[in-house]
């Protein structure tokens, strides 16, 4: 079957449009060959160290575009409390890297990657990165075009 369907016909107009995927096998994906819940959670299942995507496909922005880029270019659009964090002790010199719950006059915590918060008073930081980037990989050579549609599918049906 040809990946793009024609002659859907939208407001009047005709367009050509991605088939929709298929939300049982992106479940599939997503919990094994994604390994999603590695990092994020759905209801009790899975990891704090992501967001929660219990509730993705309620969503104003989880358009089925949206969700394919964050898949593909997870980098593109990150949310403030998804960025990571990175933070060096000041005894040891060890540095802790997570996704950046909050960071005030003086703390900052954080979810490790071992999905456990952490709270350090910045008197015992010499360091604290903000990361530009998302902890999220890109599924781009990861995944096929099929897969990331079944991907998208499931989340968008986490209501």
């Amino acid at each position: 079957m040809n990946k793009i369907a024609f002659g859907i016909f939208a407001a009047g107009v005709l367009c050509a449009q991605q088939p929709p995927g298929d939300a049982a096998r992106g479940k599939v994906i997503f919990e094994g060959k994604g390994d999603c819940l590695s990092c994020h959670r759905i209801k009790v299942t899975g990891s704090r160290t992501g967001p929660d995507l219990t509730m993705i496909g309620r969503e104003r922005r989880a358009t089925p575009a949206y969700l394919e880029r964050a898949l593909l270019d997870p980098d593109a659009d990150v949310k403030a409390e998804n960025r990571g964090v990175r933070v060096t002790l000041k005894k040891g010199g060890t540095v802790i890297t997570g996704r950046l719950i909050n960071r005030d006059m003086f703390t900052v915590e954080l979810v490790d990657s071992q999905g456990n918060t952490k709270l350090f008073p910045k008197s015992e930081l010499s360091d604290v990165t903000i990361v530009t980037k998302g902890l999220m990989p890109s599924y781009k050579s990861k995944l096929s075009s099929e897969q990331i549609a079944d991907v998208v599918s499931y989340l968008r049906s986490l209501k």
